[in-house]
């Protein structure tokens, strides 16, 4: 508690004093909470996920325009294309690749496995800054 110009005894919120212990506690919360519904994607999302894991992996590392401030959509559509040409899926053929039901969600997945992995990277970068 502290006296703060005869306001009495208050408080101290600092959200900046957390211990590594907490910030870590917190990731891991997180992390397990992410890989709780990644299991109850569908047997073909997971597919799709473990492409996705694999070229995101190769991309993880400081200065990757993964973690860009304003991520190039050119290379998440360029991604997306990769993989969907990795996927031995069947689908209609009658309308462009873009607009494929397949090719979407992979893209959707795409999105949320860089959000994923740029949330984990901001967290580490802020843990070891001090």
């Amino acid at each position: 508690m502290a006296d703060r110009e005869g306001l009495g005894n208050l408080p101290i919120f600092d959200t900046e004093i957390r211990t590594s212990r907490e910030l870590i506690a917190q990731e891991q919360r997180q992390e397990d909470d992410y890989q709780y519904i990644i299991r109850m994607y569908s047997a073909l999302a997971r597919e799709i996920l473990d492409q996705i894991e694999d070229a995101c992996d190769q991309m993880e590392y400081d200065g990757s325009r993964m973690f860009d401030e304003y991520m190039d959509r050119t290379m998440l559509l360029s991604m997306a294309d990769k993989i969907y040409d990795k996927m031995n899926y069947q689908e209609k053929e009658d309308c462009p690749k873009q607009e494929r039901k397949l090719h979407q969600m992979i893209v959707i997945l795409i999105g949320g496995e860089i959000y994923h992995r740029r949330c984990r990277y901001r967290t580490k970068k802020n843990m070891f800054r001090s």
